[in-house]
């Protein structure tokens, strides 16, 4: 059997690398200077010019602010940042989440799906809730097979999912699409947390609450689900 062929990292990505481990572990401090681009080069052998686009692609990451003529300042990332930095942050925390991260998080998605269950439950069709029931079967079907934690908890991150798209605000979605990776990781925790046997008595509630247009009640339900499973999975972080 052959090998597969090794990649080599870039010179650019080894030294970004660099600087966002330094920065996420707190090696380089929020407002902290960083060498001249002509420092950074004799010290690490890269060129100039990698050091200059490395330094760009930083900025757009949020880790770093470039101010003309003067330099490169570490940033305050919570404040600059998209959800390309949490995954820099993940990725170099080893795919796990801090405390404060993972409340935060929970607190995002309680926010949006909330304002979905609202919007679902006041305008949904018959469809809608048949949509959510296919949804629902789906995960049913999978309890009688030797599932695997990480299938059941993206089955119901797909489930969470359908309630926004169904809602008709396409933000939700976008929303919710745009940090999938990360809160894959909280759903495979709620997956160890509840279990396949409590996701379909949640969703099982969530559709009866929908159908019956009682949204504030859903976004009540799901922020007390939530909060049970945070008292208990942040003893573990």
């Amino acid at each position: 059997m052959p090998f597969e062929k090794i990649e080599i990292p870039r010179p650019k990505e080894v030294l970004i690398r660099e600087i966002e481990e330094r920065i996420i572990k707190g090696k380089l401090s929020v407002g902290e200077k960083l060498p001249t681009e002509r420092e950074l080069e004799a010290q690490t052998g890269v060129s100039k010019s990698v050091v200059h686009f490395a330094l760009i692609e930083l900025e757009r990451r949020g880790f770093l602010t470039i101010v003309p003529r003067q330099g490169a300042y570490v940033a305050d990332f919570s404040k600059t940042g998209t959800v390309e930095t949490l995954n820099e942050i993940l990725r170099y925390n080893g795919g796990k989440l801090s405390v404060k991260m993972s409340i935060e998080i929970v607190e995002l998605r309680n926010a949006i799906e909330g304002g979905a269950l609202i919007r679902l439950a006041s305008n949904h069709t018959d469809e809608d809730i048949a949509c959510l029931r296919a949804a629902l079967d789906e995960m049913k079907d999978e309890k009688v097979r030797d599932y695997e934690i990480s299938d059941i908890a993206e089955m119901e991150s797909r489930f969470h999912a359908l309630i926004c798209d169904l809602s008709g605000n396409e933000m939700f979605s976008l929303v919710m699409n745009s940090f999938s990776t990360i809160s894959g990781v909280l759903w495979q925790y709620c997956a160890m947390f509840w279990g396949i046997d409590g996701f379909l008595a949640h969703d099982e509630a969530l559709i009866n609450m929908i159908a019956r247009g009682e949204g504030h009640e859903a976004q009540k339900y799901i922020e007390d689900i939530f909060a049970a499973f945070l008292a208990e999975y942040t003893k573990l972080l």
